[in-house]
């Protein structure tokens, strides 16, 4: 497929951090692709977790929703930034459970270079190979 004729395009909404410790699911961000010449959403993820100290997240709770019936499966992680800048993508946990389903990780982050922010990354795959996906704000460590 060409990128004329699939036209792919990725939002994000950015978002505002709260000042609590835990981010309460305000970490989301919508996979949009133009299916039929209009704007789709076709998948979601979530991220909501706790600021443990300032080297862990503990939960953290990912979630990724299929919102479109064309074949691929959906996937979400989490991305967070170390103090020094280094990104650090974590793996990828995939839904096949097809369209309109979601699918919840609860799972915990350590990172010995600290972790100063932390993002979910939405995506669609195609087998093994990654469509397309969105990144939700980056969102700060309020333990440093």
């Amino acid at each position: 497929m060409s990128l004329a004729a699939g036209s792919l395009a990725a939002l994000t909404i950015p978002l505002t951090a709260s000042p609590a410790a835990a981010l309460e699911n305000d970490g989301w961000c919508p996979v949009i692709q133009v299916k039929h010449f209009t704007p789709t959403k076709t998948a979601q993820g979530w991220l909501g977790n706790n600021w443990s100290n300032m080297y862990r997240l503990d939960p953290v709770n990912l979630t990724v929703k299929d919102d479109y019936a064309d074949g691929h499966h959906v996937a979400v992680r989490l991305v967070t930034w170390q103090l020094d800048g280094g990104i650090h993508y974590w793996k990828w946990r995939h839904n096949y459970d097809g369209n309109n389903k979601s699918k919840s990780w609860s799972t915990e982050a350590s990172d010995n270079e600290g972790i100063a922010y932390a993002a979910v990354q939405a995506g669609v795959f195609e087998g093994d190979d990654l469509l397309i996906s969105c990144i939700s704000a980056k969102h700060k460590n309020p333990t440093w």
